[in-house]
């Protein structure tokens, strides 16, 4: 190899390396998030309502093992991307009573950099299994990435 061909070669090397790094839109970034989960039994909160505000770092999760004595709870959340954009995924778990338990997953797609985003839901059955009546899950997760 002649000398110009390899002064070329690191030459190229040497740029590339030194070439400034964009942050691109299409990478995971830091979320900062709020959730909510209530239980209500006939229309009335029964378990403890579960508050938390957690951030959630590129490559990393978050979670929250709030289990009692007599009762086990947990939170899990983590972020991954998808169609280039941060989605932000939890898992929630109580062991809300002697018959019932909650046990839900979802995910929420952040479009933007600017805006907040959030998912609500609500999940009610009957039963007659223990005390009869009608219970309820209530959730909301709200997102937004983190400024620098």
């Amino acid at each position: 190899m002649s000398n110009l061909m390899k002064l070329l070669m690191v030459s190229i090397t040497v740029a590339s390396f030194a070439a400034p790094i964009e942050v691109k839109a299409s990478e995971l970034r830091s979320v900062s998030c709020s959730v909510a989960v209530d239980f209500l039994f006939n229309g009335t909160v029964r378990a403890r309502p579960y508050r938390k505000d957690f951030v959630v770092n590129p490559g990393g999760f978050f979670s929250d093992d709030f289990s009692t004595f007599f009762r086990w709870g947990f939170f899990d959340a983590s972020t991954h991307l998808e169609l280039g954009n941060t989605v932000v995924a939890i898992s929630y778990y109580n062991d809300v009573g002697v018959f019932d338990s909650i046990d839900f997953r979802t995910q929420l797609m952040l479009h933007d950099d600017k805006n907040a985003e959030t998912i609500s839901a609500s999940h009610t059955y009957f039963t007659e299994q223990g005390v009869s009546g009608d219970r309820t899950t209530n959730y909301t997760l709200t997102c937004n990435v983190l400024k620098l």
